[in-house]
Parts: structure tokens; C-alpha cells; sequence
């Protein structure tokens, strides 16, 4: 009790001091707010992705699992539903496994607007693998897993309070889908909407597998690997174990239907890791970078507490010559060391809330795979650790000066003393660590400004300028396969002829929205040795499809209206397809096979640029365009090229399609140009962020010469001032405080230098067309760093220089 009266006693001598320097507090406390709020921002972000664990029961057994091509090292292989199936039936690592994949479907019904939503198409275990029951009904049965069984739907808890609200009888009610009715048999409790995929959407409704096209049209096809799967882990089962077993039994079910070539593999991995597998490196980047632009605001601090406690020698030696001991003066420092981090800390979690509140507002979309970022429990116990380390960093930084005191400090002035210049040069090596740790954090972000120079001047093949993307979607239950083609032939008219179009086609699927569809390829007349026949990208397009997008023609022909169904079968390939299949040949006319099992010869009658379908820091690949009345689909993107803004392009594109088909809708337009934005998206808000680190630690450290070589100015006053007297000039004094400082810079650089030359390999996979090693970037942050340093050291320079001859004679 004794001790903790002595302590609430330090702490309000502590206030008190405190509020008697106004500037020192302020300039501490912002300090530490700056780095405390920048890390419970950053971190708060690492909770929601590594942290927090997902809303599911026993969240840590489910698992992700996917296929793999164990000769080739494809880690991200889809799955064929048959081979799903057979796994299902032999394993016993796993409690169930769920195949799913997206789904779009157009839901209508009398005296209701068409609306298109996002949902999921899902395998009959998924409910059970995530394990969260339906608030009402079930979720869907065997028998309505195959194309010929029941329709059923399980809605989310949103579109069941939206479009029947919240009617606790809509089990008994039927909704037309895709222009099928499906029945309800069961609703979600609110916040569930797994699977997520991308940024998490609000999903409306789970239906079976067969609910898409794609998938019901390849239901007994092993060739067609379309699906992602979910599974949940034994009791007692490991990951490794899993992945063991289903590799196994994937391998026995290819060889037992006749694939012998090894290829065939599983990977397992953690569902909350694999959703975060994307951004888990960044994040922890990031987080890496506010610790160290934390580590320099505390080295701030603590040039400000030694410069603190040297003004307060006189007063230590006061307090021991009045009989307080070394430990009084330490309690009396960790006191006020308290005080600051408490004041810090409580500044630095309001600055990371409203971070994570302009994180939350400006975060581009797919950068971080989370609902929402939020300063959750385990933030607040991050801040308040971070608080007790500043807190004793702060009492423990000044102590040596204060245990060093003597009486003769009573009678004699501290500056010039022992003290003073060993407490200088702890100065001069918190400097230099604040300059190397400056470096470190520009090297970093100058890397990833550089990448984004490279990635701006990369040709995506086509102009995305004024084009516009609108996916159709074409109910399978009234639209057969050639009607289908005949529907979108007479849309894609009525488009081309709307005022202010400029060039409309089809497309499937959509550019940098949605990745090339994966097919087998077979080329006559050179084999592929067994086990070695690849996969190649294909796209089902219309005519006039690059003209639409400004792909330039470089071979042969672009597609027409005469490559009909009954026309012969052809194909257009990119660039890159040419020269790896047919290196120094004339790729036209050359025949290819492609498809899912049974290959369909075509002929290649054209030769278009590369284009960057993916994103813009992923290479072109060989890709297969072919026409659509030969290749037809029921989902497609129309492409639409117009001087008008999206809007209005929508505006007048819905009436037609209304006019062909009341019940059809169409989605917001994405535009080609935001579509290409949000590709690289994730690049560029990590440019950014490094960027607003490295600019604050360079200030902090600028800052940091400022106020040593100050301080060293005001020690040295008579010095100078005798120099002065002698004959010095004022630039001989210029020169000489500007030689301590920029000896102090180089010392910092040159350690900076070593650590970013080894930290900026952390770096590599984030960067593009740049090395990590880099020379000019390098060159060009050390110089930028020497330049802030050379100015805030000559400003105190250039007031020493200033120093009257005078003082030389003045008393001490």
C-alpha cells in the first residue's frame, strides 16, 4: 500500500512537471500516437485476415481443398464433380466434403422486377461441413443433388427478408429461378454467406450443383475440372494426414480410369488461410512496416526525454542532495514515462479507430478478403502492450542521465559536462538509427513506386477507354442451346444500332472480370507425349469482338457472321499460343483440337495481339478465341464500345433486352477501365500505405537531426562563439556543424543500406519488373534521405554561424 502511494505520488509530481513543458508533452505524445495508432490500425487488419476466426463451429477443421498437377507444381487446380463424388465415398479423414461453386441466377415472379443476384451452387454436404444449421427448414437432400430430382433453394436471411418478408411460411413456397420454379426448403441465420469469393458479397441463396449450366452439362464428365471444394476434418485428423489420403485416392481413381500419367494430386489447407493466402504476405508487410516507423517515433521520444532529463540535472542533484534516492528518481521517471504512453496510447487507439474507419470507407475492392476490419479485443490487448513497452522505454531512457547526478551540479552549470556529451553521443546513435530506419522504410516504398511505374507502362493489348461489360444470363429451361444463339444475334443488333455506340460483341467470359475458361488441347500431327497434353485458355466471342476491344489483328481474319454452326470450325489464337506451338511457322491454317474429352478439330484462320485477360502484372498466355454460334453459351458478357458513359449505356441497352425478354436484367455495368483499376488495386493501396510510412519516418527522423544538432548549437555556443572571435568565418562554422550531422547521415545510410539491400527480398513477390535489388532505387532514396538531412542540419548550422563573438566573454 506504502509503495503504491509513493507511485500515485510520483504521477501526479509527474503531471505536474508534465504540464509545466506543454511543448515537450505535445510533441511526445503526438509521436507516440502516430506510431501506436499506425500499428493498432495495421494490426487490427492482420486480426480480421490470420486472427480472428472464422463464424463457423469448430472453424479451425475446415478446410479448403483443391486439385493439383504434382508434375507440373499447379497448386490451384478446380475439381471434377465425378471426382468429388469418388472421394466422398472412400476417405475418412474428412467428415464430408462439399463441392460449390458461383452462381448468378435471375430470380422473377408475378408483379416482381427481374433482379440478378449472387449466389452459390452447392454439393448436398455443404451445409453439414460448415456446420451452421438453417434458422427454418433444411438444407438440401440428396435427391435434390441431381439434375432429375426436386428443385430446391435455401435462402439467405437477406433476400428472405427482402423479397418475402420474413414470412415464417415461405417453406412452403416456390421461387422461379433462371425461369425455373425451385422449392424453398429452408433459410440461413443472418451474417451467414459462405463460400466468399473475391470481396465478400451478401450471398441470396444456395441451390444444387446442377442449378449451373456449365456444371449440369459436364455432370459425368471427368475432363471438366469446374469446381472448388470444402471439407471438414476428422476428429484428431491433421492437414497433412488429409492431404495425404486424398492424394492417394485421387491418384487410385485417375489410374482407374485410365490416367496413368502420375499428374493427378490434392491439396488441403486451412479455409481461413486460403481465403487470406493472397493478402496474408502484404498485410504482414505492412504490419512489419508501422513497426519500424513505431521503433523511430520511440527513438524520437527518446531524444526528447535525454534532452529532457539534461535540463533537469540541476533538479535531480537537488532532489538527491535533499535525500532522495537513485530509486525514488527511477520511480519518478517511470512515472512520467507512464504518464506519456498513457496519453500516447489512449491518442493512438482514437487515430487507429478512425483508420480502420478510412480503411473500411477507401479499401478498393479485393485487396482484403474480410466483411469488415474493426479494432476488435485482441487490437485493444496489442495497443496496450505497445503502451507498456513506450511506457518503459520512456522511464528507462533518461535514467542514465538522472543516476549520474552529483551535488556539484548544485554550483556548476551541466552544459559542457561529461554527461552532456555522453548524452550527446547516445543522441548521435539514436539518429543514425532513426536515418537507417528511414532508409529501410523509402527503400521499401520506392521499389513498390517503381513497380507501379513498370505496371503503368505495360501494354494490356487493348483499349479499355469508353467500354462497358454487361453479363446476360439466359434462363437454360427457356432458352435451348440454338435459341440462345439466336437471342443474343438479335440483341447484339439492336445494340450495335442504339445512338452513340460505337462497337458491341459477346464474350465469355469477361475481360480481367473473370479469367479464361480452361480447355484441353490437342494438336494433329504432333503428339503430345502421354500424361503431357496441356490445358489451354478459351473464350467463346462473336464477331467484330477485337475491333470491340481494340485487339490488333496480326494474321489471317477476324471472325464473321458466316462462321456459323454449320460453317466450318475455326478458331482466332494470340500471339503467344503462335510462337509456342508453332514456333517459326505460319500458324494459319494449321489445324488444333480442343474441348472436354471428345476434341473437336478447328482450324486457325487468324492471329490476334496479346492480351492481359488476367490482370496487368500476370503475363500474357496462349489463348483460343472461337465464334459463339459454334461454341454457344447461355452466359455471356456483351461487350459494348460507346462514347457515352456507363450509365447511360445500360439506360438504353435494358429497354432492348426488356423488349426481347421481359423477364431478363441486367447488372450494373463494369467498366473495362475500372475492371483493369481493380486488378492491380492491391499493388497500389500497398504503394500507398509504404509510401505514407516511409514520408512520416522521414519526417521523424529530419526532425531528430533538427532538434540533436539544435541542442548540440545551444552546448556549443561558446565554443563557436570563441572560434568566431579568433577569426573563424561563418561559414568555417557552417561547415564544421554541418560535418558532425552529415557523418551522423552517413553512418545511418550506410547501415541502412545493408539492412534494406536484405530485408527488400521480403519484398519480392510484390514487385513487378523491378528487381528487389535495384540500384537506381537505391541510389535514389539514399539521396533523397542525404538531401532532407543536409537541409534540417542546415538550418541549426547556418544559427551557429550567427553566434556573437561576445559570448566567448560571457559568464557560464
Amino acid at each position: 500500500m506504502e509503495s503504491m502511494a509513493s507511485f500515485l505520488k510520483d504521477l501526479r509530481y509527474g503531471a505536474r512537471s508534465l504540464r509545466r513543458s506543454p511543448g515537450f508533452t505535445l510533441a511526445t505524445v503526438l509521436a507516440l500516437a502516430l506510431g501506436i495508432g499506425a500499428n493498432t490500425t495495421l494490426f487490427s487488419v492482420v486480426s480480421a485476415l490470420l486472427l480472428r476466426p472464422l463464424p463457423l463451429p469448430q472453424a479451425e477443421q475446415v478446410v479448403a481443398v483443391w486439385g493439383q498437377d504434382a508434375e507440373h507444381g499447379t497448386a490451384d487446380m478446380r475439381l471434377a464433380r465425378m471426382d468429388v463424388d469418388a472421394l466422398r465415398q472412400k476417405m475418412t479423414s474428412l467428415t464430408g466434403l462439399a463441392a460449390y461453386t458461383t452462381l448468378a441466377p435471375t430470380l422473377t415472379g408475378p408483379d416482381m422486377e427481374p433482379e440478378r443476384v449472387e449466389a452459390a451452387a452447392v454439393g448436398e454436404d455443404f451445409f453439414t461441413v460448415m456446420g451452421v444449421p438453417p434458422l427454418l427448414g433444411r438444407g438440401l437432400s440428396a435427391e435434390e443433388q441431381v439434375p432429375d430430382g426436386p428443385r430446391a433453394v435455401v435462402l439467405s436471411h437477406g433476400l428472405w427478408a427482402r423479397r418475402f418478408g420474413g414470412d415464417p411460411g415461405v417453406l412452403e413456397r416456390t421461387l422461379e429461378m433462371d425461369g425455373l420454379p425451385y422449392q424453398v426448403v429452408g433459410v440461413m441465420p443472418q451474417g451467414f454467406d459462405f463460400p466468399r469469393e473475391g470481396t465478400p458479397d451478401t450471398l441470396a441463396l444456395w441451390a444444387p450443383l446442377y442449378a449451373k449450366d456449365s456444371v449440369r452439362q459436364n455432370w459425368d464428365n471427368r475432363g471438366a475440372h469446374m469446381l472448388k471444394a470444402l471439407g471438414r476434418l476428422a476428429p484428431g485428423v491433421s492437414i497433412a494426414r488429409a492431404q495425404d489420403e486424398l492424394g492417394r485416392l485421387i491418384d487410385a481413381v485417375a489410374r482407374e480410369h485410365g490416367d496413368t500419367s502420375g499428374r493427378a494430386g490434392v491439396g488441403v489447407d486451412s479455409l481461413q488461410l486460403r481465403m487470406s493466402a493472397d493478402t496474408r504476405r502484404p498485410a504482414l508487410m505492412l504490419l512489419g512496416a508501422v513497426g519500424l516507423l513505431l521503433l523511430i517515433a520511440c527513438v524520437n521520444v527518446a531524444q526528447l526525454l535525454l534532452a529532457r532529463a539534461l535540463a533537469r540535472q540541476q533538479e535531480f542533484a537537488i532532489r538527491t542532495a535533499l535525500g532522495a534516492g537513485r530509486g525514488a528518481l527511477v520511480r519518478q521517471l517511470l512515472a512520467e514515462g507512464s504518464l506519456l504512453a498513457l496519453a500516447g496510447g489512449a491518442l493512438g487507439l482514437l487515430l487507429g479507430v478512425w483508420g480502420v474507419g478510412g480503411l473500411n470507407a477507401l479499401l478498393p475492392e479485393d485487396v482484403l478478403r474480410v466483411q469488415v476490419v474493426e479494432v476488435d479485443g485482441r487490437a485493444l490487448a496489442y495497443t496496450a502492450g505497445l503502451s507498456i513497452a513506450v511506457a518503459l522505454l520512456c522511464g528507462l531512457a533518461p535514467l542514465g542521465t538522472a543516476a549520474n547526478v552529483n551535488l556539484g551540479g548544485l554550483i556548476q552549470s551541466t552544459r559542457g559536462t561529461s554527461a552532456s556529451r555522453g548524452a550527446l553521443r547516445w543522441r548521435s546513435v539514436l539518429v543514425s538509427t532513426q536515418v537507417a530506419l528511414a532508409l529501410i522504410l523509402l527503400a521499401g516504398a520506392g521499389l513498390l513506386v517503381r513497380s507501379s511505374q513498370r505496371l503503368a507502362e505495360v501494354d494490356p493489348g487493348y483499349r479499355p477507354e469508353g467500354v462497358s461489360m454487361m453479363p446476360v444470363a439466359l434462363p437454360n429451361a427457356r432458352y435451348p442451346m440454338e435459341e440462345a444463339t439466336r437471342f443474343q444475334t438479335r440483341l447484339l443488333e439492336r445494340v450495335r444500332a442504339l445512338p452513340g455506340v460505337d462497337a458491341a460483341s459477346w464474350m465469355i467470359p469477361g475481360v480481367v472480370s473473370g479469367s479464361a475458361v480452361s480447355i484441353s488441347l490437342d494438336l494433329p500431327g504432333k503428339p503430345f507425349p502421354p500424361g503431357k497434353q496441356p490445358d489451354t485458355s478459351y473464350r467463346a466471342v462473336s464477331d467484330g469482338i477485337f475491333s470491340t476491344l481494340g485487339i490488333p489483328l496480326r494474321q489471317g481474319r477476324d471472325f464473321t457472321p458466316d462462321d456459323s454452326a454449320e460453317a466450318p470450325a475455326v478458331v482466332v489464337v494470340n500471339e503467344t499460343f503462335a510462337r509456342r506451338y508453332f514456333p517459326g511457322e505460319d500458324a494459319i491454317g494449321k489445324s488444333i483440337a480442343i474441348g472436354y474429352g471428345e476434341m473437336a478439330p478447328r482450324t486457325i484462320v487468324g492471329v490476334v495481339g496479346d492480351m492481359r485477360s488476367y490482370s496487368l502484372d500476370e503475363a500474357a498466355k496462349p489463348e483460343v478465341y472461337a465464334p459463339l454460334p459454334q461454341t454457344p453459351w447461355r452466359q455471356a458478357t456483351l461487350v459494348v464500345r460507346s462514347r457515352l458513359p456507363p450509365s447511360q449505356v445500360a439506360a438504353a441497352v435494358k429497354p432492348e433486352l426488356r423488349q426481347l425478354d421481359s423477364q431478363l436484367t441486367i447488372p450494373t455495368p463494369i467498366t473495362l477501365a475500372r475492371s483493369l483499376e481493380q486488378s492491380v488495386a492491391g499493388r497500389s493501396f500497398q504503394r500507398v500505405l509504404l509510401l505514407t510510412f516511409a514520408v512520416t519516418a522521414l519526417a521523424l527522423a529530419s526532425l531528430g537531426l533538427y532538434g540533436l544538432m539544435a541542442y548540440s548549437v545551444t552546448q556549443r555556443r561558446r565554443e563557436l562563439g570563441i572560434r568566431l572571435a579568433l577569426g573563424a568565418m561563418p561559414g568555417d562554422v557552417v561547415r564544421l556543424v554541418m560535418h558532425q550531422a552529415l557523418r551522423l547521415c552517413a553512418t545511418g545510410l550506410a547501415v541502412g543500406l545493408v539492412l534494406a539491400f536484405v530485408l527488400s527480398r521480403l519484398l519480392e513477390g510484390l514487385l513487378y519488373g523491378v528487381s528487389a535489388s535495384d540500384p537506381l532505387t537505391f541510389g535514389a532514396v539514399a539521396l533523397l534521405l542525404l538531401g532532407v538531412m543536409t537541409l534540417a542540419s542546415w538550418l541549426p548550422a547556418r544559427r551557429a554561424s550567427r553566434v556573437s563573438p561576445g559570448v566567448a566573454m560571457s559568464p557560464e
